[in-house]
């Protein structure tokens, strides 16, 4: 089936205004059919001629059907959300540095059904993974990881931008990174989750000394903090500092959920003692409703 564009597609494409597309269309410099409905939708190959003939746009704003088929792919892995490719693809975008496509793969996925779980777990978090494993055998340089960060923070902000939110002033959850972790992906994800169940969220973001947070819980009496730890280095430090935190916690009857790698072994968690761990989101989410029920 060929891929068809509204105007408002071509004008985003071709840098002009929706006026100009109808206006030419109109006129018949460029083909289109009209729906039902009276919108205009413009065959790839009439886009195509018009595009050629005209010599609107060159290098990489060019419409080609190499690039039209690849909508077409995305499209069909979205309608069945595959999570497997569309994590491939993900990462094959950020990779490249297209902020806009990568987004736009995450926010798809959240409009056509997909759980924040599920798009943090199935398509971020395998990308991330085979970022880092890709850069242990030395096939992506550092600058590529950087690159893949960045703009997985750009898609997790407009993904938050759009998720529906009904927060409640009982909810309050404090969210971040413990002292030294500076990779506060996850933690992101988790805010995103959060707020999509209903909680307010305070994000204290990376680098945060863990007696900080017991200084938050004073002032904000949160229900709830979440805290990420992927450093192994600093767990000596942590675990000291997390007995204020605790003993705090504990007080004002505060939650504590740590998770990330720096934690995955039993022995280390036990040094915090009193905190629930999750490895998933879908660990956090069982939790949530364990506590609500």
């Amino acid at each position: 089936m060929n891929r068809s564009y509204s105007t408002t597609e071509l004008a985003k494409m071709w840098g002009v205004s929706e006026s100009s597309i109808k206006r030419w269309a109109d006129a018949g410099t460029i083909k289109c059919q009209k729906t039902i409905g009276g919108h205009r939708k413009f065959d790839l190959d009439d886009v195509l001629e018009f595009q050629t003939r005209s010599g609107l746009i060159t290098g990489d704003l060019a419409l080609t059907k190499a690039a039209a088929r690849s909508d077409s792919e995305m499209e069909g892995l979205l309608a069945t959300l595959d999570f497997a490719e569309l994590s491939h693809h993900y990462l094959t975008t950020a990779l490249e540095g297209r902020y806009i496509k990568a987004s736009t793969i995450v926010r798809e996925a959240y409009l056509r059904g997909a759980k924040l779980a599920a798009i943090a777990e199935e398509i971020i978090r395998p990308a991330m993974k085979e970022t880092g494993e890709r850069w242990r055998r030395r096939e992506v340089s550092v600058f590529e990881e950087h690159l893949v960060t960045s703009v997985t923070l750009q898609a997790l902000a407009g993904l938050n931008s759009i998720i529906a939110k009904k927060q409640s002033a009982e909810k309050l959850a404090l969210v971040g990174c413990s002292e030294g972790e500076f990779h506060h992906i996850a933690s992101l994800m988790v805010q995103c989750l959060l707020e999509s169940e209903g909680w307010a969220v305070i994000y204290l973001g990376p680098h945060t000394p863990l007696f900080s947070y017991a200084d938050a819980i004073k002032k904000m009496e949160p229900s709830l903090v979440c805290i990420s730890m992927t450093v192994t280095g600093n767990i000596e430090h942590a675990s000291r500092d997390y007995q204020s935190l605790r003993r705090t916690a504990s007080k004002h009857e505060t939650k504590i959920v740590i998770g990330g790698q720096a934690v995955e072994d039993d022995s280390v968690r036990a040094r915090f003692g009193g905190a629930l761990y999750t490895a998933t989101l879908y660990d956090l989410m069982e939790m949530l409703k364990r506590n609500d029920a």
